[in-house]
């Protein structure tokens, strides 16, 4: 893990938030799942397709892993994102955070 941090909008106060160690998104304007010290809770912050889409294509830039259909596995700074690229079913992703500390460079 690396001390570098991403911008993902509606995420962030979820990224943020120390309780939370898994962030889940089941697709486009479904509400974001969070589990962690709390156990799993459905939040009030829902995505559209092109918020979906930014939060893919910046893993991907921040990874410099391109994007493509099918299963897309990046790790940028504490977190893991793990998603399933489609054009036929909702893109789903998982973002998971390392939970050890960081060394100061």
């Amino acid at each position: 893990p690396t001390p570098k941090e991403v911008d993902l909008g509606k995420l962030n106060p979820l990224l943020k938030d120390n309780q939370v160690r898994v962030i889940e998104c089941n697709g486009e304007d479904e509400p974001i799942i969070v589990e962690g010290i709390m156990g799993r809770k459905i939040t009030k912050i829902i995505l559209n397709k092109e918020e979906i889409n930014e939060i893919i294509n910046k893993f991907s830039e921040e990874g410099k892993i391109p994007m493509k259909q099918g299963i897309h596995r990046v790790v940028v700074g504490r977190l893991i994102f793990s998603a399933i690229v489609s054009e036929i079913v909702s893109t789903k992703f998982l973002i998971r955070k390392m939970m050890f500390p960081v060394k100061q460079r």
